[in-house]
Formats: C-alpha cells, sequence, structure tokens
C-alpha cells in the first residue's frame, strides 16, 4: 500500500506538471514579451510605443543570434486606447506587466502629467518598481528606436545605464514609478525625473542620461544640470552609497584628486526663529583616496585634513546649486514642505497654501561631515614629473 500511495502521489504530479507547461507553452506562443514602454503627445492625440522582444526561432536559437527588438507606435485620444490599438498591428498580445522602462515624451511631460499620472494609478499592467525617465530632445519612440550597445534592447539598457552610474558615478537618482507617484500624492514634495537623451559619437546613435526634470506638482518646471543633479542626490534621505567628486590637488590646484564616495546620508531639519523658517542640513559622509594626477605626496596626515575639507565644501556648493535652482523653479524636490508638516502641523497649516512661494524664500544652512578611510594600495604617487 506503501508504495501504491507513493506511485499515485507521482502520477498525480506528473499530469499536473504537463498540464502548467501545456498553459505556458500557449501561452508563449500567444503573447509577446514587452520590455519598455513609452508615451508621447503628438498632433493633438496620445501616442503609445511598446518594445518588444524578438521571437526566436528554434534555427536562430542553435547559431546563437541575439534577439532583436520591434518596436510599434499607435495613438489614440487617450493613453488606453492607443496602447489597446496596437493590438490592430500585432500578432500576440503583449504582455505589458514585463516591461522595466517607461519613457514620457518632452512634448508630454511640458504639456502637464495629469493624464499619465492618472494612467499609472489605474493600469494594472504596470509594476511599480518600473524605472521611470524622461526624454530630452527627442520623443520617446525615437529613444526605443535606438539600437545600443552590448544590449540588444534599448528600454533595458537604460535601466541598466542608470543603476549601473548610481555606484560608479553617483550622478543620478533612478525613480520608480511608485516612488514619482508618492511625490505626486503627498504635499510638500514635488517630482523629478532622470532625462534620457540621443547623442551621436563616431557616427553612431547612443543614449546617455543627461539632467533630470523637474516638476511643481503636475506642472513642468524646469531641468537640473549634470552638478545639480548630483547635489540633488547628495540631499537623499536614504543612505546612498557610490560615486566620485573631484576636488583641486592641495598646493597644485591646476591637477586634481579623485574622491569615491563609500557611503552619504542627509538630515534635513525646519527650524522656525524669529517667525523666519529656515532649513539646517548636516550630512555625514565618508570615502577613499582613489586616485590623483599631481605628482606632490598627498598621502600624511596634514594633508588628509585639507582634502575632507576640500571634500565636504565641494559637496556643499554642489547642493547649495541644486537648491538654488530648484527655488528658481518653487518645486520642493526635497520633501522639505513633508518634513514641516511632521515636525510642526499647525505651522505647515498656515504655510500649505502658499509653500511654493515659502520654499522659494526659505533660507538653507548645509554643513557636511566628511572622513577619509583608505587610500587603496599605495600612498605615494607614481607620476613623473
Amino acid at each position: 500500500m506503501k508504495y501504491l500511495g507513493l506511485a499515485l502521489v507521482t502520477i498525480l504530479l506528473l499530469s499536473w506538471s504537463l498540464i502548467i507547461t501545456g498553459c505556458q507553452s500557449r501561452e508563449v506562443e500567444q503573447t509577446a514579451i514587452a520590455v519598455g514602454t513609452a508615451a508621447d503627445w503628438s498632433e493633438d492625440s496620445f501616442v503609445v510605443t511598446v518594445q518588444l522582444a524578438q521571437a526566436v526561432t528554434q534555427e536562430q536559437s542553435s547559431t546563437q543570434e541575439s534577439p532583436e527588438s520591434i518596436v510599434l507606435s499607435e495613438r489614440g485620444q487617450t493613453l488606453s486606447e492607443s496602447a489597446r490599438r496596437l493590438n490592430l498591428l500585432l500578432p500576440r498580445l503583449p504582455l505589458w506587466f514585463h516591461a522595466s522602462t517607461l519613457l514620457l515624451g518632452e512634448d508630454l511631460a511640458k504639456r502637464g502629467i495629469t493624464d499619465i499620472v492618472d494612467f499609472l494609478y489605474r493600469s494594472i499592467n504596470i509594476r511599480h518598481n518600473t524605472l521611470l525617465v524622461m526624454t530630452r530632445g527627442a520623443t520617446a519612440a525615437e529613444v526605443l528606436q535606438v539600437q545600443t550597445p552590448l544590449e540588444p534592447h534599448s528600454a533595458a539598457a537604460i535601466r541598466r545605464i542608470l543603476e549601473t552610474q548610481e555606484n560608479q558615478t553617483g550622478i543620478y537618482v533612478p525613480i520608480t514609478v511608485d516612488e514619482f507617484l508618492y511625490r505626486i500624492a503627498t504635499p510638500g514634495i514635488d517630482p523629478v525625473l532622470p532625462q534620457v537623451t540621443i547623442i551621436i559619437q563616431g557616427g553612431q546613435k547612443l543614449l546617455k542620461i543627461d539632467g533630470m526634470a523637474v516638476f511643481r506638482g503636475t506642472e513642468w518646471a524646469g531641468e537640473l544640470n549634470e552638478t545639480e543633479s548630483r547635489g540633488f542626490r547628495f540631499l537623499s534621505p536614504k543612505q546612498i552609497r557610490g560615486g566620485l567628486i573631484i576636488i583641486p590637488a592641495p598646493g597644485d590646484e591646476t591637477r586634481f584628486v579623485t574622491i569615491e564616495l563609500i557611503s552619504s546620508q542627509a538630515k534635513a531639519k525646519p527650524i522656525l526663529e524669529e517667525g523666519q523658517l529656515r532649513m539646517l542640513v548636516e550630512i555625514k559622509a565618508d570615502g577613499n583616496f582613489y586616485d590623483q594626477t599631481s605628482p606632490l605626496p598627498l598621502v600624511n596626515l596634514e594633508t588628509f585634513n585639507i582634502l575632507e575639507e576640500m571634500t565636504a565644501h565641494q559637496m556643499e556648493k554642489e547642493i547649495y546649486q541644486a537648491v538654488r535652482k530648484a527655488q528658481e523653479y518653487k518645486a520642493d524636490i526635497f520633501g522639505w514642505g513633508r518634513l514641516v508638516q511632521i515636525n510642526d502641523p499647525a505651522l505647515w497649516s498656515q504655510v500649505e497654501k502658499d509653500w511654493p512661494e515659502v520654499f522659494s524664500q526659505i533660507a538653507v544652512d548645509v554643513k557636511v561631515d566628511f572622513e577619509l578611510r583608505r587610500t587603496y594600495l599605495t600612498d605615494r604617487s607614481f607620476i613623473i614629473k
């Protein structure tokens, strides 16, 4: 009886596996994987573009050919209609939920993002960990058409560039759909998005992350350049890791030192003094002496103290640049209004209605405490004078 029961269980499991496998096989044959999606505004209508992974035949698989992308667009009076009309072109149903990158066209974003926000809130086909990016100088459809090196799908390439640069260069903050919707729905904090543009290098089109789009509520307000974007990242209340800070070499200002950021975290606190609101920002950061272009011996206790002060000053400088630009746009991308609401609800009730104006006038004090940890493999310069 024992062996009979075991045999029955085995047969049952095999039967279920065949049923499940059959269902999956039919689904694969009838569907297509969406790698990335895009939304534009053109000629008084919405344009939705999808990048699909090219189905690989058995012959292509045997020759180890890389799958390519198929990029298709359709237009409509709403985003949903535009997306559904793609089924007039496709013999397979797109699996939108697999898309890991969503691009907003510059024209659509500058028109106002109320429609896209409503779509993001309602759609069950968009994952909230999908990365959201705005295009600059090109439509979202044009960006998806670019063939990217080392990655057959440009939508996936954009996501990987954003994720890789965060640890390597430490300039831009990737923004998910969930983070974007939180900033839209929460009083006292405004949205930002990384921007992607098309550049020409060596006669070839490439995609590059270039600046961050700034919104005041659902309205486009302007953009941060590369330095201001890094300043914005330094103000993150979450711990950030990775990135480079370039400072002049002490005693040799025409040469430079590279400092690698290990970690950094900002704490902002609203302070009310004599009826005036100000923000006190304190940042604790540390990093490594990564390399130098000066032949001077820079690795000693005295010089290290100078390097720490110079690094802190450089971080403060970039932070102030980001703050000034955000205040110019009257867009609280740092969430300071939210901090006022948490720390002093009574004060927030007084200033909430006029917060963009109040934010633009807030005095800001930034203090960075930076500490060097290590110098990697050597404490001497190998540069020959």
